[in-house]
C-alpha cells in the first residue's frame, strides 16, 4: 500500500533518484563501479567539508556507528553527550567496546549545558567525545561546533552522529575539529536506506594501526582501509555493496553539489520556519524551543489537546500519510514528528496535505482551529 512518507526517515525520494535506484542492478566490482564508488565518497567528503576519506558500508546508519565503536572506542576512555534516544544508542554502542564509557546525561530534549560538559572533561582524561548532531527522537539541533572546540581543548577525538543532519544543517567537519562523522542516505540525501556512511579525518586514518584491535572484523575500519589500499583498482571495500543505493546516492550528491549546499541549507531553514508558523497557527506547540530545533523535521506538541497516536493513525487511515510518533514512552501521548528531510517532502503540496489533515482531525474533535491561517503560512 502506498503512503506519502512524511516521517523523519525513511523519506519520499524525488523521481530522478528513484529512477536511478530502480535501474538495472550492476556488479559491485570492476573499474566502472569502483570509479563511481570513489567519486561518490569524494563528493560526500566535500559536502561534509572534509579532506578526509569516506566509506560506504552496507547496512544502516547504525552500521557506521558500530564501526566508530569498534574502531575508536575499543579500550578507550569515552565520553558521550546525551539528550535523546539516539544519544542513548551511541552510549550503548560505546559501552560494548569500552568499560570506561561515561556520559553527560541531560533530560530528553534538554539543551546542552556547555559548562556542565566542560566540568566533566576537567574531571577525567578522555580519549574520545561522541555526540548526536540532530536527535530525531525529539527534533533537537545540538551545538556540535561549540562542543567540538571544547573537546579539542582537552585533547579528545570528536565523533558526531550526523545521520539526521547531513545535507540539512551546516557541517564543517575539518574546521570544527571533528574527527569522524556518521551519516546515512535515507534522510537529508533523499535516498532509499541501505548504507552506513562514515567520514574520517585523514590523519586519524594513518594512526589506525596504533589503536587496540577489536574482536569484530566487518566493523573494524582497518579492514576497510586495507581493502582500499590493496584492492583499490577494482574492489576497494571488503563486501558486496548495494549498488542501486550507491547509484541513487551518487545522483543525490551530484544534485546537491550542482544546486549548492548553501542553497540547500537555506531551503530547509525556510521550510522549517513555515512549518513552525503553520503549526502554531493551528494552536499547537513545539517540543523543542525555537532556535534549538532541527530544520529537517518538526516535533509537534499537542499541548494536551488530543492524543498524538490517535492523530497518527487517523492520518494514515484517512489520508494515506505516515508521520512519526515519539520514541519515548512518556512523550507518546503528546508528541508527534513531521519529516521535511527530502526535497520531495519539502514540496508545498505535501506540507499542505499534512497541515490540512491536522486541521480536519482537530475539527473532528471539536477543537477550534484556524486552518486557513495555518495554510496561508505555508504559501507566503
Amino acid at each position: 500500500m502506498k503512503y506519502l512518507l512524511m516521517t523523519p526517515g525513511p523519506v519520499e525520494s524525488p523521481d530522478e533518484i528513484i529512477e536511478v535506484f530502480n535501474g538495472q542492478t550492476v556488479a559491485h566490482y570492476g573499474k566502472e563501479f569502483r570509479d563511481l564508488y570513489l567519486e561518490t565518497t569524494e563528493r560526500l567528503s566535500r559536502i561534509l567539508n572534509s579532506k578526509g576519506r569516506s566509506f560506504l558500508m552496507p547496512g544502516s546508519g547504525t552500521t557506521a556507528l558500530e564501526a566508530v565503536g569498534a574502531t575508536f572506542c575499543n579500550d578507550k576512555k569515552c565520553l558521550i553527550v546525551n539528550n535523546g534516544s539516539f544519544g542513548d544508542r551511541i552510549f550503548e554502542i560505546s559501552s560494548r567496546y569500552s568499560s570506561e564509557t561515561d556520559q553527560v546525561l541531560f533530560k530528553k530534549g534538554e539543551i546542552f549545558d556547555i559548562p556542565k560538559i566542560e566540568e566533566q572533561l576537567k574531571s577525567k582524561k578522555y580519549d574520545l567525545l561522541w555526540m548526536v548532531h540532530v536527535d530525531t527522537s525529539i527534533g533537537i539541533l545540538n551545538p556540535v561546533k561549540e562542543v567540538s572546540v571544547l573537546a579539542k581543548k582537552y585533547g579528545c577525538l570528536v565523533f558526531v552522529d550526523a545521520i539526521a543532519s547531513s545535507g540539512m544543517e551546516e557541517i564543517q567537519m575539518d574546521n570544527w575539529g571533528i574527527d569522524g562523522i556518521v551519516t546515512a542516505p535515507q534522510k537529508g540525501f533523499s535516498c532509499p536506506p541501505g548504507l552506513g556512511m562514515l567520514s574520517v579525518n585523514a590523519e586519524l586514518i594513518k594512526k589506525l594501526d596504533s589503536l587496540p584491535r577489536p574482536k569484530s572484523w566487518y566493523s573494524d575500519l582497518r579492514v576497510w582501509v586495507d581493502y582500499y589500499n590493496k584492492w583499490n583498482d577494482w574492489h576497494p571495500y571488503p563486501s558486496t555493496l548495494p549498488t542501486n543505493v550507491i547509484r541513487a546516492l551518487a545522483k543525490s550528491l551530484e544534485i546537491i553539489e550542482n544546486d549548492g549546499i548553501i542553497n540547500r541549507l537555506k531551503m530547509y531553514k525556510s521550510v522549517s520556519e513555515k512549518m513552525i508558523k503553520s503549526v502554531k497557527a493551528l494552536g499547537l506547540g513545539l517540543f523543542i524551543p525555537e532556535g534549538h530545533n532541527a530544520h529537517g523535521l518538526t516535533a509537534v506538541s499537542t499541548l494536551g489537546k488530543f492524543e498524538a497516536p490517535e492523530f497518527i493513525e487517523f492520518l494514515k487511515e484517512n489520508f494515506m500519510i505516515q508521520i512519526g510518533g515519539s520514541l519515548e514512552k512518556t512523550m507518546k501521548p503528546n508528541v508527534f514528528r513531521i519529516g521535511h528531510m527530502s526535497t520531495k517532502q519539502c514540496l508545498n503540496r505535501n506540507l499542505v496535505s499534512v497541515i490540512s489533515a491536522m486541521g480536519i482531525f482537530m475539527k473532528s474533535k471539536n477543537i477550534e482551529v484556524k486552518l486557513d491561517d495555518a495554510l496561508s503560512e505555508l504559501v507566503k
